[in-house]
């Protein structure tokens, strides 16, 4: 009888506990847009995207685990002509990031992202949590000339 009182007491707590907090427990990164995100073309996560005008920026937005905070976000881009196969890479090290509040979401801004109309740029954006736990969004965006 004691046991089966203290089951009921734990399990009474735990959903007290768990009732108003998120289960998430790895990064998420939500959605990613072509210029700001008033104005851009979402960009789904692993696909190409076709765009007909270049934009400065990508925004992308995310979140993590309540019980933990961000600890790294970074960005790159790799560039292929298919044309001739000629190509760059960049490696963003300066990002702005910060928190929408109309969309309650962290956000992170990668820019410049001016394109060579042609071209495949394919963007890997990640967010690292303090539990060392990674979220990683690619897709790629053509520049239609």
């Amino acid at each position: 009888m004691v046991q089966f009182v203290a089951l009921i007491g734990l399990v009474l707590l735990l959903s007290v506990y768990t009732s108003g907090e998120s289960a998430q427990s790895n990064p998420v990164i939500t959605s990613v847009y072509w210029g700001p995100s008033s104005q851009g073309i979402g960009l789904p996560n692993g696909h190409v995207t076709k765009v007909t005008q270049n934009q400065t920026m990508i925004t992308a937005y995310f979140s993590v685990a309540y019980s933990t905070q961000v600890s790294a976000v970074s960005a790159s881009r790799l560039c292929i002509d298919p044309g001739s196969g000629a190509g760059e890479s960049t490696t963003y090290t300066t990002l702005s990031w910060g928190y929408d509040t109309s969309k309650q979401a962290d956000y992170v801004v990668v820019s410049p992202t001016i394109q060579t109309p042609g071209w495949d740029c394919t963007y890997t954006v990640k967010v690292t949590d303090g539990l060392s736990q990674t979220a990683t969004w690619l897709g790629t965006v053509v520049l239609e000339s």
